[in-house]
C-alpha cells in the first residue's frame, strides 16, 4: 500500500502545474460532495466561494475557482483546462499559460464583484479556462479540432461560447454572474495576446484555412517543423522570454497557420 501512495506522490510531483490544478479541483469536488452529504457545505461556500463580502475572505478571489457543484460541470471545465493548457504549453512552456489562467480567474472575480449587483456566490474555474481559450482564439483561430470523426476550426467553438454567454447575459431580467466573470476571462486572454503580439491581423478570424499541395510543400513543411521543434526545445530549457525577436515572430506566424 505504501508503494502505491509513493508512486502516486511521485507522479503528482512530476506532473505539470495544470495537471496539479486539475487534481486539486477533483479533490476539492470530492470534499464538497462529502460535506454536502453531512450538511456542512456552507463552510466551503462561506469561506472559499466569492461573494460581495470578500473583504472578510480576500483569498476567495482565487479559491472560488477550485469549487464546482456539478459533476458534469467539473468534467467539462477540466477538459477545457487540459486542452487549452496543453496547446499553449507546447508553445510557451508553463509560465505564460499559468499567468493567463490566474489573471483570468482574478479578473473574472473582479468583474463579478463590480458588475453583478445582486447577492450570490461565484464558483468554478471557467474564467481562467476562458482566458486560455480566448488567447488561443486570438493566436490561432483556424486551428483544427478533431473529435472522433468530427473536424472543425477552433473559432467556431469560441463563437458558440460567445453566443451562450450573450444568452446568459441578456435572456433574463438580470445578467448571469458566471457570464459576467467570463468577460473578465476573455479580457485577460486578450490582454496577454496583445502584450505579446500587438493587435496583429484580425482578418484571420474570418478567413478559411487554405489547402496546400502536399507534394510541393513536403520538404518545406519538414524544414519548418524542424525549426519549430528547435524553438520549442529552447523554450522548455530557458523559457519563452529568452527567445530572440526573430524566433518569436517565426513561432507567431507558424501558430497562425
Amino acid at each position: 500500500m505504501s508503494s502505491v501512495f509513493s508512486d502516486i506522490s511521485h507522479r503528482f510531483r512530476k506532473s505539470n502545474s495544470f495537471e496539479k490544478i486539475i487534481v486539486l479541483n477533483i479533490l476539492v469536488y470530492i470534499l464538497y460532495i462529502i460535506l454536502k452529504l453531512s450538511s456542512s457545505i456552507t463552510y466551503i461556500n462561506e469561506y472559499f466561494a466569492l461573494t460581495h463580502d470578500y473583504i472578510y475572505n480576500p483569498w476567495s478571489l482565487l479559491t472560488y475557482a477550485f469549487i464546482h457543484e456539478g459533476f458534469y460541470e467539473l468534467i467539462f471545465m477540466m477538459i477545457l483546462i487540459y486542452y487549452s493548457s496543453s496547446s499553449l504549453m507546447n508553445l510557451y512552456g508553463e509560465k505564460i499559460p499559468i499567468r493567463i489562467f490566474f489573471t483570468g480567474i482574478i479578473l473574472g472575480g473582479l468583474f463579478f464583484l463590480v458588475f453583478f449587483n445582486q447577492s450570490g456566490t461565484l464558483i468554478g474555474s471557467s474564467a481562467g479556462a476562458y482566458a486560455l481559450l480566448f488567447f488561443i482564439f486570438c493566436f490561432m483561430p483556424n486551428k483544427i479540432i478533431k473529435i472522433s470523426f468530427i473536424k472543425f476550426e477552433f473559432k467556431y467553438l469560441m463563437f458558440l461560447l460567445f453566443f451562450m454567454d450573450i444568452i446568459r447575459l441578456f435572456a433574463n431580467d438580470s445578467p448571469d454572474g458566471g457570464a459576467i466573470a467570463h468577460i473578465g476571462g476573455y479580457l485577460a486572454g486578450f490582454y496577454y495576446y496583445i502584450s505579446l503580439y500587438g493587435f496583429g491581423d484580425f482578418k484571420k478570424y474570418f478567413t478559411k484555412t487554405k489547402k496546400t499541395n502536399k507534394k510541393h510543400n513536403s520538404s518545406a513543411d519538414f524544414s519548418k517543423q524542424k525549426k519549430i521543434d528547435l524553438i520549442l526545445d529552447k523554450i522548455s530549457k530557458s523559457g519563452y522570454d529568452n527567445l530572440t525577436k526573430s524566433e518569436k515572430e517565426f513561432l507567431f506566424k507558424a501558430g497562425k497557420k
